[in-house]
């Protein structure tokens, strides 16, 4: 049976293992409240269809959200960008090359191909939505028409909608909300 030294050192160890265990618990409790979270579990990016013959299918839960350069070899544009990997493991990047059209949540924006001439053209086109594909190292395809349909737009925080895409030789449809990855 230990003496009253004993019992005093054992519950100071105890206390100090405790209050470690509360500063550790309250900093990850702290971080997650900063963080967004996607609404509903439906977080990351899920689609699927074809593209130049190729089965195209992508579930991510956390993809990467870029907004800004996407394309550092095509100048200094404005992109939005949401960056995964289809389910056989080939790097997948779904672009938004006119993220300044997409104005109001609820809104349906038609996709189109315009011949705008350079990057930079393209940014200021507002009457559609300028959406591209890019699997691996292939080049990037842009959709030739189809549907963008924005649900929640917190710019830079976190995007939410779905595509309906037709490209020059395939289709891709998708739904996606996407927020930051954390640090």
């Amino acid at each position: 049976m230990p003496d009253g030294n004993g019992v005093m050192a054992l519950s100071r160890s105890r206390a100090a293992a405790l209050l470690i265990a509360a500063v550790l618990l309250s900093g990850c409790s702290a971080t997650s409240q900063q963080m967004i979270q996607p609404r509903e579990g439906r977080s990351g990016l899920q689609g699927t269809g074809t593209l130049d013959g190729q089965q195209v299918v992508v579930a991510q839960g956390l993809p990467e959200l870029v907004v800004g350069t996407c394309r550092p070899t095509e100048g200094h544009t404005q992109d939005l960008c949401f960056i995964s990997n289809l389910i056989d493991g080939r790097p997948f990047v779904l672009t938004i090359e006119n993220p300044d059209a997409l104005v109001e949540e609820g809104e349906t924006l038609p996709v189109g191909n315009p011949p705008c001439g350079d990057p930079e053209s393209c940014e200021a086109v507002t009457d559609v939505a300028i959406v591209s594909l890019k699997i691996d190292t292939d080049p990037a395809v842009n959709a030739t028409s189809g549907t963008l349909r924005m649900t929640r737009i917190e710019p830079f925080q976190n995007y939410v909608g779905e595509v309906n895409l037709r490209l020059p030789n395939g289709r891709f449809t998708g739904s996606f909300d996407v927020v930051p990855r954390p640090d």
